[in-house]
């Protein structure tokens, strides 16, 4: 009972539920809030520092985790591992190069080195190119973990359109106007007025 709850339907929500959170928790605050304004808050950069790390290591091995689950679920469940294309398996690749690129990339400079603040590098870089104003040479000098980290990032969003990840960029609006239930009839000579969405017959 305990494998088949893990490989089956449930295994999506647990490890996509770790995966978006992890991405979401170890990325939100270092990428998107300036340092201003957590200085304006009377955040001091030492505090700052060690809940970023420790929320940014857990978040990652969090992320690694939900990879692990679907990527099992992918490879065990007979109908999904059918469906699965080279596409998914690259897609699988990349994402698991590029969270443990960020995970060594922050537990090598934080924890094993002497710690790098990104918050004055790699975040106004990364909201530079969303200012469509990309300024690289913030970059420069960085440790090459965030720069590989950062360049797989890249290939990945490259890429996204082309894979399964492109849900993100959808929004499901068709199930506001759908049924409930839907009754479908394989006779062809019932009525003969168009079928609304969601009710067409089963050819």
């Amino acid at each position: 009972m305990g494998r088949v709850a893990l490989v089956g339907r449930p295994a999506v929500t647990e490890g996509g539920q770790q995966g978006h959170f992890g991405i979401l928790l170890g990325h939100i605050g270092g990428l998107f809030v300036p340092e201003s304004w957590t200085d304006a808050a009377g955040i001091s950069e030492q505090t700052y520092h060690v809940v970023a790390v420790a929320l940014g290591t857990a978040a990652g091995i969090c992320t690694l985790g939900g990879l692990a689950i679907l990527i099992h679920r992918r490879r065990t469940v007979g109908p999904v591992f059918s469906a699965t294309t080279v596409n998914d398996k690259a897609m699988y690749l990349s994402l698991t190069v590029t969270i443990g690129l960020g995970l060594a990339a922050t537990v090598a400079a934080n924890l094993v080195g002497g710690g790098h603040n990104y918050r004055e590098t790699i975040s106004p870089w990364f909201r530079s190119i969303f200012h469509l104003q990309p300024d690289p040479d913030l970059m420069t000098g960085i440790p090459v973990l965030f720069q590989l980290h950062a360049l797989s990032a890249l290939l990945l969003f490259a890429a996204w359109p082309f894979t399964r990840l492109v849900h993100m960029l959808t929004a499901p609006l068709g199930y506001l106007t759908r049924p409930y239930i839907v009754h479908r009839s394989r006779d062809a000579r019932l009525g003969t007025r168009a079928p609304h969405r969601g009710w067409e017959r089963i050819r």
